[in-house]
Order: structure tokens, then C-alpha cells, then sequence
């Protein structure tokens, strides 16, 4: 089990935070069914300063750094699912959700909460 901190937990779910931001102005940008927002973009902004800041302020070591990227990738996937249920000309949600389902418990598992 990975011993989990204030500060960690922060992390994560600032990672996720920027994921999925990050996909929004991205989808916002290049398809053309979903609608550019300034709002995702300054989230993203926010998102990536705090994370740097922390960073800046803590030492991060064990697994968190991969726990972080995994973070981010859920954020992503699982904004990328949401447009594709909304939006279902967009195309199939089934692989970006199935790898967000498999990181998802990838990340619970290294955090120890099957154990509980």
C-alpha cells in the first residue's frame, strides 16, 4: 500500500484537473462538433501552475510521478468519453474507455484500496 499524503492527493487530482482541460481545448480546437471555450483553457493554465508550484514546494518521490501521468490520462480519456456520449457522430467510446477503466484500477491498486 502507497502511503498517500495531503499533497499527493492534491497532486492527482490537479493531474486530473488538467487532463481533462487540456482535451477540452484540444477538442475545442480541432473538432468541429464541440464548442471552443476560454473556460477550459484557463483551467488548464490554473491547473498546470498549481501543479508546478507544488512540485516546486514538495519533494514528490515513490510512484506519484507515474501516478500523476496516469492521472492525467484519465483526466483526458474520460473527457474524450463524455464528448463521444454526448456526441455520438464523433465516433466509438469503447477503447478510451476501457483504458480508462484499466488505469483506473491500475491506480487504485497501487494506492492499496482493494486491500481495505
Amino acid at each position: 500500500m502507497l502511503p498517500i499524503s495531503r499533497q499527493d492527493a492534491k497532486i492527482l487530482v490537479l493531474a486530473l484537473v488538467a487532463g481533462m482541460s487540456a482535451n477540452a481545448v484540444l477538442n475545442g480546437l480541432t473538432v468541429a462538433e464541440v464548442e471552443l471555450s476560454i473556460f477550459p483553457l484557463i483551467s488548464c493554465v490554473l491547473a498546470f501552475y498549481c501543479m508546478l508550484q507544488e512540485y516546486k514546494t514538495n519533494a514528490i518521490e515513490g510512484d506519484i510521478p507515474l501516478l500523476t501521468g496516469a492521472s492525467f490520462i484519465v483526466g483526458a480519456l474520460s473527457y474524450s468519453v463524455c464528448i463521444r456520449v454526448i456526441k455520438p457522430e464523433i465516433g466509438s467510446n469503447f477503447f478510451p474507455l476501457i483504458i480508462c477503466m484499466v488505469l483506473i484500477f491500475w491506480m487504485c491498486h497501487k494506492l492499496g484500496l482493494f486491500k481495505r
